[in-house]
């Protein structure tokens, strides 16, 4: 299988780096859901169209000086297997913005935080 075979609606990157990100950097980091954290990091989540495009994200992030913590490539984080937004992190991230929150899933303490700390 080739990895635009695998490259789906539910495939997504999540990416944090050490440092704060605004919201004002969201149409750089197009795609990408922004969240940072009470810890000093920032986790970057959203679908990469192909490699090209993940080294792409990978040398804003590089440009801007901050420290890449983790990479990882995953299926929606979403508990919810009826949520009619999963998988679209932007879409469902923007549902919740206009609510005052942020997804579940990308909240600190979630299932998702809890597997990345234990893959640093």
């Amino acid at each position: 299988m080739t990895y635009q075979e695998s490259n789906d609606n539910n495939t997504l990157y999540h990416i944090r780096v050490k440092g704060h990100l605004d919201q004002k950097w969201a149409d750089w980091f197009e795609g990408f859901v922004i969240t940072s954290r009470a810890n000093g990091e920032t986790l970057l989540s959203g679908p990469v169209e192909d490699q090209a495009a993940l080294y792409g994200v990978l040398d804003k992030i590089h440009d801007l000086g901050l420290p890449l913590l983790l990479l990882a490539q995953t299926e929606c984080p979403c508990s919810s297997k009826k949520c009619e937004r999963r998988g679209h992190c932007q879409e469902c991230a923007a549902h919740y913005r206009e609510r005052g929150g942020s997804p579940f899933c990308l909240r600190e303490k979630s299932g998702w935080d809890k597997l990345c700390m234990k893959l640093r």
